[in-house]
């Protein structure tokens, strides 16, 4: 049988392992629920070392191959934090594909497979110490940055671009023209969101559900945007509900307004993390609506206008970003 590599990638909530053959090609993959935020709740890391040596087998066991097969194996994201695996230190930025690969670490887990795993780190905003003085410009991540490199390979922007990465937490890159990035910039908008939605006041009115992409309405969003801009996100979200019970409104209507409010806070968020840069280029990556909610919100602040990435390279850019980083 011939030689096949394993690509791990580890978040909050979800572990997924994808079987590459041996031209790195993209055979097959593995998903479960099981990040690393059982740690936390257990106390321990067994639960994640045992969900990880099941998703290998399995991914490796329907395509033919075994343990003994596996010529390298990659993980990136939040199992190289705390609550991972191997604790691994943040790469300072800037930092690109090669700042990032000279910082890799392997290590063998035998109750997992019989294989080094090796690690890639997540990326800082800077070097040094953290306080009241400079924490606003602070930031980090992990998986993100395999992400925003291969993000950059497939697109090759013109220079200097911003990558909005949409999520339940969202993450802004910074990268410059060489492919570097710069530093990054995280909002929590999706648990806000979520929690607008489903425990609050307007959840009535946006029947405790967020906008389908088909029922997405640009123009209530810009309008959610707005308010937001002027008035705030408290007050812009409950004149939601003074759409709904006053003006009549139907609820895919007010979804795309909430959502476009609570996106107004991270776009303003954006240009402050821009600053003074100017021909900075934003590509906003993720699924619809939000992809169209970014574009329509940046425009109704008159922030600048963004790309949507296409489907199919949002697909890969996290696979492609491990290829270029670590192979």
């Amino acid at each position: 049988m011939s030689k096949c590599f394993l690509v791990v990638d580890c978040g909050t909530t979800n572990l997924r392992v994808t079987l590459l053959d041996e031209n790195k090609r993209k055979l097959d993959a593995v998903k479960a629920e099981g990040g690393v935020r059982h740690t936390s709740i257990d106390g321990h890391n067994g639960r994640l070392r045992m969900l990880l040596r099941e998703s290998m087998e399995t991914v490796l066991g329907r395509n033919g191959y075994t343990m003994a097969d596996v010529e390298k194996c990659v993980a990136s994201g939040m199992i190289t934090s705390a609550l991972g695996l191997l604790e691994i230190p943040h790469v300072p930025a800037p930092a690109g594909a090669a700042e990032l690969r000279g910082k890799m670490q392997e290590k063998v887990f035998e109750d997992i497979a019989p294989f080094p795993i090796a690690f890639i780190p997540g990326v800082r905003n800077f070097a040094g110490p953290v306080d009241l003085e400079n924490f606003s410009g602070m930031d980090m991540m992990r998986g993100e940055e395999v992400e925003a490199v291969g993000l950059y390979k497939l697109l090759k922007p013109r220079g200097a671009a911003m990558f909005v990465l949409p999520g339940t937490h969202n993450k802004f890159v910074a990268m410059d023209a060489q492919g570097r990035m710069l530093g990054c910039m995280t909002s929590i908008s999706g648990e806000l969101l979520d929690a607008l939605t489903h425990h609050t006041i307007i959840a009535e009115a946006v029947g405790h559900s967020f906008v389908d992409a088909g029922e997405y309405d640009s123009e209530y969003a810009k309008a959610g945007a707005r308010e937001c801009a002027v008035s705030g996100l408290g007050r812009a979200a409950f004149a939601g509900r003074i759409l709904s019970t006053l003006g009549g409104k139907d609820k895919a209507k007010l979804q795309s307004y909430l959502l476009g409010a609570t996106l107004a806070l991270d776009v303003q968020a954006m240009q402050s993390f821009v600053g003074d840069q100017e021909n900075v280029e934003a590509y906003i990556a993720g699924k619809a609506p939000l992809q169209q909610c970014f574009c329509d919100v940046m425009e109704a602040l008159a922030a600048g206008e963004a790309h949507q990435v296409p489907a199919e390279v949002s697909a890969k850019m996290g696979l492609e970003g491990v290829l270029e980083i670590a192979f």
